[in-house]
């Protein structure tokens, strides 16, 4: 099966001796270590985005990433009738465990040690698409407005499940809790934030979840940087913050520690410790859960919908107390 890519193969000039299908990919046994190799639909500039950060990542120390492999014409994709392939360095690693407290503080400082490492990169003018300082207010403004339009089309419908019940009967908290965090964040130094990163340029990877950081060999190492930008750091922090305490029933002692292990490596400023609270506040998991659900394909899956649902709705009562736990220690 692997016979009708050797063209391309060649192109990155490799030797393949033997791989492996998974999650869409192939990995590769080859004569310049463990490779992985895919289709990828993304435009060329955000290949080449994706490229010059991993470089720029690896020549400043933080090295244990998967760098794309350059064809030899010296792009980091190789075209082939319209469609874009990319190879890059592959570890035979697991995921972390996020039922383990060592590793989850593990990851939390690998994430301060990428941005601090991924500080002043010089993006150009020609990355200008890939800089996202400033948007995150429309952002979470879009995500309210799809929450409203769910709802309007769900109230509209002859006949409701039980996901259709779950979700409005629940609505108006988890509404309100978006408004208000929205509202938080407009009223925040948000703004201020995003002037201050305007000229320090720190990378962020986009995707920083369990997924994306394996341990191997004892070592951990940040992979996939397809949603890699410019942006305000503690985005990243977040994202990372909510997988686990979700997964960990928003553990208030597991969670402060994480922050503080951050702070101790790449510090934070009161605005920016504001701003984390407020998006642990907005309700992403419930817009998440709705819109996949709803807009993608309603009839997909229902049951797993509402399983995820009610753990949501379930851990309600956790998550008020982490925040305002979070609110408290927010003095730093």
């Amino acid at each position: 099966m692997l016979e009708e890519y050797n063209n391309i193969f060649e192109q990155f000039d490799v030797k393949v001796k033997n791989g492996y299908k998974g999650r869409g990919a192939y990995i590769l046994d080859t004569n310049k270590g463990l490779k992985l190799f895919k289709e990828i639909r993304m435009h060329r500039e955000k290949i080449k985005f994706m490229y010059e950060i991993e470089e720029y990542l690896h020549n400043r120390g933080f090295s244990n990433i998967d760098r794309l492999a350059l064809t030899k014409e010296n792009n980091p994709y190789y075209e082939d009738d319209g469609t874009m392939y990319i190879m890059k360095n592959w570890v035979n690693g697991r995921e972390i465990f996020f039922n383990d407290e060592e590793e989850i503080i593990d990851s939390v400082k690998n994430l301060a040690v990428l941005h601090k490492s991924g500080t002043d990169f010089s993006r150009g003018n020609r990355y200008k698409n890939y800089v996202k300082l400033g948007t995150l207010p429309n952002k979470l403004e879009r995500h309210n407005v799809e929450l409203v339009r769910i709802r309007n089309k769900i109230r509209k419908m002859g006949k409701w499940s039980e996901f259709d019940i779950c979700f409005l009967s629940s609505f108006n908290y988890y509404y309100q809790k978006a408004v208000e965090a929205l509202s938080l964040i407009e009223l925040s130094e948000y703004n201020d934030l995003v002037k201050k990163y305007y000229s320090k340029n720190v990378i962020i990877h986009g995707q920083y979840i369990h997924h994306n950081i394996l341990v191997s060999n004892k070592k951990l190492y940040t992979m996939n940087f397809e949603y890699c930008n410019i942006d305000i750091p503690v985005i990243d922090l977040y994202r990372l913050l909510r997988k686990v305490l979700e997964k960990n029933d928003w553990n208030i002692k597991l969670g402060i520690k994480a922050i503080d292990k951050y702070i101790s490596i790449n510090s934070l400023s009161k605005g920016e410790l504001n701003i984390l609270l407020y998006l642990i506040m907005y309700p992403e998991k419930y817009w998440k859960i709705s819109n996949y659900y709803f807009n993608l394909n309603r009839a997909w899956k229902p049951k797993q919908s509402l399983i995820k649902l009610n753990k949501l709705i379930n851990q309600k009562d956790k998550k008020e107390k982490f925040v305002r736990e979070l609110k408290k220690n927010n003095t730093y």
